[in-house]
């Protein structure tokens, strides 16, 4: 369920922003409010489904960012190096 509203959203979203010639999809504009207010429900009755996603998941993954960030952060300098040497 949650990834077909996101899908859902995503679709609107792209209809929304595809542009205004004549090819453009017009949305009502209460399409958008009610997305919005089901999302916000959703999230609302899932709060602590949503933290642990959140805060859980973000935990797991930080090990993986920091060593990754780290390793850009060494691959810069030495290029960096290299370039100053000739």
């Amino acid at each position: 369920m949650n990834l077909t509203v996101v899908i859902i959203g995503l679709v609107l979203l792209f209809l929304y922003k595809r542009g205004s010639g004549e090819s453009s999809v017009k949305m009502p504009s209460w399409i958008f409010t009610a997305v919005g207010i089901f999302l916000l429900i959703m999230l609302l009755r899932n709060l602590t489904d949503a933290y642990q996603l959140i805060f859980h998941e973000s935990d797991a993954w930080w090990p993986l960012i920091k060593e990754n960030a780290r390793n850009l952060s060494e691959g810069l300098r030495e290029l960096l190096r290299k370039m100053m040497k000739g």
